[in-house]
């Protein structure tokens, strides 16, 4: 049985009027079960919470099931819900496909929110090639949302939930990916530090004082790597805020990939130090689930993203 055929099997089992349920339902029926959530599910739709509210009861009526059940403070799918949720995405993005045809994306008249999940740096590099092209369009809006530890643990569950999360090759497996660019770690110090690059030493950085963003790997097994044991002082929120802390305290040092760190330059108050020999190279890559593979609205965002040029 096809994707497109259990759904039908499934709200068939339920109603006794399929033709009722219509392809907006289902739209609705993947953003509340990919959400978990009537509130972020109807700002993704571009729907009110009443609106959102009136699709998930229509919808429990079709399915005779609650879908999402409440579990202390958050919402979880039901049995049924989680069972439905890899062929709702299927389903749409087949029945996109049929819609469509031979034309693909209408990006003059397509009304869509694409969801990119990015830490501040990334959305740093990727924002000024992205947001001229979204700027040239009527309906369409880019979401970029913050890259956490829980969401990149459970991978899957957030590339349900997103369009694409940004992050380097080596910590999302078994899900599409295409390389955007690579980079390297540079160190970061006051302009005014002391540390200077010809009389670095092992034993010198490990004495220092390190600052860490909580975003992508630890500092501290990027530093062992280089053969330098280290202990982190300093964790702040994102990595624009690290040239910040820095440029104010000179006996701190921190991490930055390069391409970040010379674009941080032009604010002034800092300096960067090159890594040690061997540092290792990062692959940074755009990760989408499977289930969005052949959405047209989809491709075209991958093709975009892939298309940029740092």
């Amino acid at each position: 049985m096809n994707s497109i055929d259990a759904v039908i099997t499934a709200v068939d089992a339920g109603s006794d009027d399929l033709a009722s349920l219509d392809l907006n339902l289902l739209t609705a029926l993947r953003a509340l079960l990919q959400e978990r959530s009537v509130t972020r599910a109807g700002a993704r739709l571009g729907l009110g919470q009443p609106a959102t509210s009136a699709a998930l009861r229509r919808l429990r009526g079709h399915f005779g099931d609650p879908l999402l059940v409440r579990t202390g403070t958050a919402y979880e799918l039901s049995p049924l819900a989680a069972g439905l949720l890899a062929a709702v995405e299927e389903a749409l993005a087949a029945a996109e496909s049929v819609l469509l045809g031979a034309h693909g994306f209408a990006l003059a008249a397509a009304r869509r929110t694409f969801t990119v999940m990015a830490s501040d740096g990334a959305l740093a590099l990727l924002a000024p090639h992205l947001l001229p092209v979204f700027a040239g369009t009527r309906g369409l809006r880019l979401e970029f949302v913050p890259l956490t530890d829980p969401a990149v643990r459970d991978a899957d569950a957030t590339l349900r939930a997103v369009d694409g999360l940004v992050l380097p090759r080596g910590i999302v497996a078994g899900h599409p990916a295409e390389d955007l660019w690579s980079d390297e770690f540079v160190m970061v110090v006051a302009e005014d530090s002391a540390l200077r690059a010809e009389t670095m030493t092992p034993k010198l950085l490990g004495g220092m004082r390190w600052v860490s963003s909580f975003h992508g790997p630890s500092v501290l097994t990027t530093l062992e790597s280089w053969g330098i044991r280290a202990e982190v002082q300093v964790v702040v929120p994102s990595y624009l805020a690290m040239p910040l802390v820095l440029a104010a305290s000179p006996g701190h040092v921190g991490l930055l990939q390069r391409r970040l760190a010379e674009r941080l330059l032009a604010l002034g108050g800092i300096r960067i130090l090159p890594p040690p020999t061997g540092a290792g190279e990062i692959r940074m890559a755009f990760w989408w689930h499977a289930s969005r593979e052949r959405e047209a609205a989809h491709v075209w965002l991958r093709r975009l993203v892939a298309s940029i040029q740092l």
